[in-house]
C-alpha cells in the first residue's frame, strides 16, 4: 500500500512539473513493478527508468549542440532586378534587404552571413529598411506592409550598394 501510494504521488509530481523526470529516474530507480522488491525493479530499484534516465539526460546536450536549419530564402532576393508586384511579401523585403546591408535578415539570411541569428519579425525588418532608406521617417510597419511595392521601387532607385567588402565576403563563400 505505502509503495503504491509513493508511486501515486510520484506519477502525479511527473506530470506536473516534467523537468523532475530525469532526476527522480536518475535517484530513485524509477517506476519498473510497482509493489515489487527494491532489487526487482520497485521504487529504489534499478528499473527500467533507473539506468536509462541518466543515459537520456547525457544524451540531450549532444543535440543542443547541432546548428538548427531554416527554410532558405526566396532566390529571387538574389535577383538584379526587383520582384514582380505579385511575388510574395518576403520575397519583396528580402530584395531590398539585399540591396540595401547585402543580405537578408531571415534566419536563413542571417546564417549565410554568418552572422548571429538574431531572429527578426517582418515587421522589425521593414522598420529597419525604412530607417536606413528614410523611405517614410515615422510610418508604423503595418503601414509599411502595405506600401511594399513602393518601398521596393524607392529601394532600387536610392539604395547604395552594399560595401566591397561584403561583396567579396559573398564571393568567397
Amino acid at each position: 500500500m505505502r509503495v503504491m501510494l509513493c508511486s501515486i504521488a510520484a506519477i502525479s509530481l511527473l506530470m506536473t512539473c516534467p523537468n523532475v523526470a530525469p532526476v527522480f529516474a536518475q535517484g530513485m530507480g524509477g517506476f519498473g513493478g510497482i509493489g515489487g522488491s527494491p532489487g526487482m525493479g520497485g521504487m529504489g530499484g534499478g528499473g527500467m527508468a533507473g539506468g536509462g534516465g541518466g543515459q537520456q539526460q547525457q544524451n540531450q546536450p549532444s543535440a543542443e549542440k547541432e546548428k538548427p536549419t531554416f527554410p532558405p530564402d526566396d532566390p529571387a532576393v538574389q535577383a538584379a532586378t526587383p520582384p514582380t508586384s505579385d511575388a510574395k511579401l518576403l520575397t519583396k523585403v528580402g530584395w531590398c534587404e539585399v540591396q540595401v546591408f547585402g543580405h537578408t535578415f531571415s534566419d536563413a539570411g542571417l546564417t549565410e552571413a554568418s552572422l548571429p541569428a538574431a531572429h527578426m519579425h517582418l515587421s522589425e525588418r521593414l522598420q529597419q529598411l525604412n530607417q536606413k532608406l528614410n523611405f517614410k521617417p515615422g510610418m508604423k510597419s503595418i503601414k509599411l506592409m502595405d506600401n511594399v511595392d513602393e518601398l521596393v521601387t524607392f529601394a532600387r532607385d536610392n539604395a547604395k550598394k552594399p560595401s566591397k567588402e561584403v561583396a567579396a565576403a559573398k564571393a568567397a563563400k
